[in-house]
């Protein structure tokens, strides 16, 4: 569609170094193999670099691009992993999450490096890492959530269902929360009306990135009966074409992205300090990487497949 490729972001935008770009390569592969978590190591590896080179911001720290290429890192692995229907493990990464059991199986090992880094990151700011582990488990509940809808009811998505659901399961929550942490971007340093502006910007933020996903995926989700994708469910609930779908949803996108620039540039004009400053570079560079991102896996078709994961 015309609409989808003529769009741009007038956001904060931003690609790592070549230096940086080696060594988010070389960190993904090994945390991949030493636990085993694909099949294929390469394939995964582009992926998700590409993700890290596009959505991470300026200056990001190397402890911060190693917790955001773990955590990235699992959330391919727990959808693949529910995307072959089994939920058990879902409610073993819960208690470990919540320090109510120890890790058995790899995955849970690797999951558990991530808390221990998150841990050392937020040694002075506890409740930044109390929010990351949060934002974490609201992620896996969504899958959770998911999973269970899909082989209770047996069918697609309704509207209603979808915003309840979408909002978590894109994992951008937990994301921005482990950036605020490892680069030190201290709520203390935010007002209480800059608190709830950033906020609200976040939940823009997070429906702009997941209105994106599915216009980029729209095409190779259409043939699944339980894609939750906001193009098939408007598709089937309104009895509409696909084009008139996709036309509704992109134009939702654009809508939520002037939203996002009026009360960004509110917000700024209320007070401009360089931390609000810091974390919109944060925010901006997730959005505009994430859409990038899809549109050159779109490109080169490097989707990834659920029967690439190799353990549990």
């Amino acid at each position: 569609m015309k609409a989808m490729e003529s769009h741009c972001y007038s956001l904060a935008r931003f690609e790592q170094p070549t230096d940086k770009r080696l060594y988010i390569g070389l960190f993904v592969a090994d945390y991949i193999d030493r636990y085993q978590l694909f099949s294929n190591i390469e394939h995964y590896t582009e992926i998700i670099g590409l993700f890290m080179r596009l959505c991470a911001p300026p200056n990001v720290s190397f402890p911060g691009l190693d917790a955001i290429c773990m955590f990235t890192t699992l959330s391919f692995f727990i959808d693949d992993q529910s995307k072959k229907g089994d939920t058990e493990h879902l409610k073993r990464y819960r208690e470990v999450i919540k320090g109510l059991t120890t890790p058995q199986t790899k995955s849970e090992r690797a999951l558990y490096e991530l808390l221990e880094l998150v841990d050392s990151l937020s040694e002075f700011d506890r409740k930044q890492g109390d929010l990351f582990k949060q934002r974490f488990l609201d992620y896996i509940a969504a899958q959770a959530w998911e999973r269970t809808h899909i082989r209770h009811a047996k069918r697609g998505f309704r509207l209603k269902e979808y915003y309840q659901y979408r909002p978590d399961a894109i994992a951008l929550l937990p994301y921005l929360a482990l950036l605020k942490l490892s680069e030190k971007i201290e709520d203390l340093s935010f007002h209480p009306l800059q608190k709830c502006q950033l906020l609200f910007l976040e939940q823009l933020a997070t429906k702009i990135a997941y209105l994106d996903n599915d216009i980029c995926s729209w095409e190779a989700e259409r043939s699944e009966p339980t894609a939750l994708n906001l193009v098939k469910v408007l598709k089937e609930e309104r009895a509409i074409s696909w084009n008139e779908s996709l036309e509704t949803v992109i134009k939702a996108r654009d809508t939520t992205v002037a939203l996002y620039v009026r009360n960004r540039d509110y917000a700024l004009q209320t007070s401009d300090t360089l931390s609000l400053r810091r974390y919109l570079n944060v925010l901006e560079c997730s959005m505009t990487g994430n859409l990038e991102t899809m549109k050159r896996l779109k490109l080169h078709h490097l989707r990834y497949a659920p029967t690439e994961l190799a353990t549990a």
